[in-house]
């Protein structure tokens, strides 16, 4: 997951060691304390299987 900032240079990301909660906690944090909009991405993609 990776979640990140539409005001500032402010990004956070499961890929840096971090658990998918805690990735949603510290954006929640980021929001409170600055008021600014966070928007997230799930990585990797889902995979997409056809039949």
């Amino acid at each position: 997951m990776y979640k990140y900032c539409l005001e500032c240079d402010w990004k956070i990301s499961s890929d840096e060691g971090y658990t998918e909660r805690e990735v949603s906690k510290k954006a929640i944090e980021h929001f409170v304390e600055t008021g600014h909009t966070v928007d997230s991405l799930r990585l990797p993609p889902p995979v997409i299987q056809e039949n």
